[in-house]
């Protein structure tokens, strides 16, 4: 592989050809059986590589030159590649391999599946699927220690950590905000029976700057923080869901934690780039949560050191 660090792609005129031709040799390699997953990870290195050696604007190019390239279509080969662009929650169905998003499988060719079956197992992606399951104890954990407790999720996709509950039937209720009326539908057809589902009609905005009622809930999750916001709207969101947390409630948030291994691919070939941040970054969004009327604030990297947790309790 060439030494893709040492010049610029505008200083070298040669280095445009050479990167082409390594690519061609990377999507010859993954369409050889059992071949994609050694091709999959020498362009994850090759992308983080190019990433780092260049500045924003020859990154900008190099990764519209990704972009064009037949390795691109080969990369949507692979259902997780091709359905990125599509709600959070239909990307976690298919990296927990829920009923769901068998079709969206069976429906790639060999190559998509074989890198499919690599691509899952990379760090970000399986955090993904680690979350729901840490949001699913934690609300297990709250459901046992209050009877009839009374649970609220803000950007619930299709609530797959509801899995996590022993007994759904034994809840009050659980409230989700959640405004795509697609994942509304998955997510009541796809629910443990009997689970007290309350959707709330309004969007994250629209809580934060009003929130529902006060002294409601147990616990409230937050799986994700709203990317593209600022950090005084984000702050806002938090600070509201804890005002309406009963006291002794709790309120959990998640957020990627510093870029992994294979962020600079996803950014090339699923278009995403997720702001990754550090706990350092997260505590500055709890400051508008008073200090006053918490008890207990918890920040932390996950086991897989991909999300960073918060648990904030309110006094009781």
């Amino acid at each position: 592989m060439y030494d893709v660090t040492t010049q610029s792609l505008r200083a070298v005129p040669w280095y445009a050809e050479a990167l082409l031709q390594e690519l061609d040799r990377l999507v010859d390699l993954a369409w050889e059986p059992g071949w994609a997953p050694m091709a999959l990870g020498e362009l994850v290195g090759l992308c983080r590589q190019l990433r780092e050696g260049h500045d924003r604007q020859d990154w900008l190019d190099i990764r519209a030159m990704l972009r064009a390239h037949p390795i691109n279509r080969l990369m949507r080969e692979d259902p997780l590649v091709f359905h990125a662009g599509k709600p959070d929650a239909v990307v976690r169905d298919l990296l927990m391999g829920y009923p769901e998003a068998e079709a969206l499988v069976n429906g790639t060719s060999r190559a998509g599946r074989d890198l499919f079956a690599a691509s899952r197992s990379f760090g970000w992606m399986a955090a993904l699927g680690h979350r729901d399951a840490y949001l699913g104890r934690v609300a297990d954990a709250v459901a046992l220690e209050h009877p009839q407790a009374e649970l609220l999720t803000l950007g619930a996709g299709h609530l797959r950590e509801a899995w996590g509950l022993g007994a759904p039937a034994s809840l009050r209720r659980w409230a989700v905000v959640e405004l795509d009326a697609s994942r509304r539908g998955t997510m009541r057809n796809g629910l443990p029976a009997g689970l007290p589902l309350q959707p709330l009609r309004c969007s994250l905005r629209g809580f934060a700057r009003r929130p529902y009622g006060r002294g409601c809930f147990d616990l409230i999750c937050l799986p994700a923080l709203p990317e593209g916001w600022d950090i005084p709207a984000t702050s806002e969101l938090i600070a509201a869901a804890f005002s309406v947390l009963k006291p002794g409630g709790r309120l959990a948030l998640c957020a990627p934690a510093e870029a992994p291994t294979e962020a600079a691919w996803m950014e090339v070939f699923m278009d995403v780039t997720p702001t990754w941040r550090s706990v350092r970054e997260v505590e500055v969004l709890l400051g508008r949560v008073p200090a006053a009327e918490c008890a207990d604030r918890r920040v932390f990297h996950s086991l897989d050191g991909r999300m960073i947790h918060a648990i904030l309790k309110r006094r009781g």
